[in-house]
């Protein structure tokens, strides 16, 4: 027997339940704009978003002291000023390295922006790229966050290599690393408040 689309089509909505037909409906839709070239990047972003968890803290045996040649690492903030690590050791620094071009560093850039905003003023936000100090701005600017403290790298220290991106470490005052993420993480959750508040108290 031939194939008919139309007997099909009335078959699947006779057998098929409202609430089946609409999912598959949004699947199909998520797929479409999986597809597009022009909303890939920003759908990715949403679902890594909604997955993501809250990352952990090394136990203290993984916990390590950053390296002299680390600590003395510099970058370069969005005005053309060079910053050393070394020069930040009076709070906690929170070490994220990223890029305009990646999916899972736009997904938790949100929950970033969220702990920036509650923790500013008590640890150091080093966000940093290696894009063109053009492309950074522009970003930015589109997405709103102007207010974040983003930077530029040309090459990255032994303790901070990773082999993708976003790879996030954050460092207590006495040069400590207690978080060695490598992947998107929900970083405004309540256990990393929790971990920041502890090491705030040292």
């Amino acid at each position: 027997m031939a194939f008919s689309p139309r007997d099909y089509i009335k078959n699947y909505f006779k057998k098929k339940k409202t609430f089946s037909i609409i999912t598959d409906f949004l699947f199909v839709i998520l797929i479409a704009l999986l597809i597009i070239p022009g909303t890939r990047k920003e759908v990715s972003s949403f679902f890594i978003r909604m997955v993501s968890m809250p990352p952990s803290e090394l136990s203290s045996e993984d916990q390590f002291i950053v390296s002299d040649a680390s600590y003395n690492w510099q970058f370069y903030d969005m005005q053309g000023k060079k910053v050393s690590l070394s020069t930040l050791d009076d709070k906690p620094v929170f070490l994220n390295f990223w890029a305009t071009w990646c999916p899972p560093c736009i997904g938790e850039l949100p929950g970033i922006a969220d702990l920036y905003a509650d923790y500013s003023d008590k640890i150091h936000f080093v966000l940093v790229s290696n894009e063109h100090r053009d492309k950074i701005h522009a970003f930015a600017g589109k997405h709103g966050y102007e207010k974040l403290p983003f930077y530029i790298y040309t090459n990255t220290p032994a303790d901070f290599a990773s082999e993708s991106i976003p790879a996030t470490f954050l460092i207590s005052k006495d040069g400590r690393v207690v978080i060695s993420k490598k992947g998107a993480a929900r970083w405004n959750s309540d256990k990393m408040k929790k971990i920041i508040d502890g090491l705030l108290l040292e």
